[in-house]
């Protein structure tokens, strides 16, 4: 069992696109920003890095390109229905562990 992941597929920047929560995505987003995962603060600026980082590994499973930088993803979270902005943020809690290793909760589908 994978504990660092989880994927959702939510109406997006005028599309159906998938955010994958997962090793990578958390590698890209340290590299990014230069923090560690123990300096994570889910700031603004990091929820939006996270977010960024989950569209681009997510379009790398579909296999398709993702040439999206953070500023245009910023602008889709200010149009997002609530409804797709909370089953993003569940699937960013739920996909990460509590410090101890276990899962916060089981996690649904995720898909819509």
């Amino acid at each position: 069992m994978n504990l660092f992941r989880g994927e959702v597929e939510v109406e997006i920047g005028g599309q159906k696109r998938l955010l994958k929560f997962g090793i990578n995505t958390l590698a890209i987003f340290t590299e990014k920003s230069g923090k560690g995962l123990e300096e994570m603060a889910f700031g603004i600026t990091d929820l939006r890095g996270l977010i960024w980082a989950a569209l681009y590994t997510g379009a790398r499973k579909q296999g398709t390109e993702f040439e999206v930088d953070e500023w245009t993803v910023g602008e889709w979270l200010d149009d997002i229905d609530e409804e797709q902005f909370n089953l993003i943020m569940r699937t960013i809690t739920e996909s990460m562990p509590e410090p101890d290793g276990k899962k916060k909760r089981a996690r649904s589908s995720g898909k819509t």
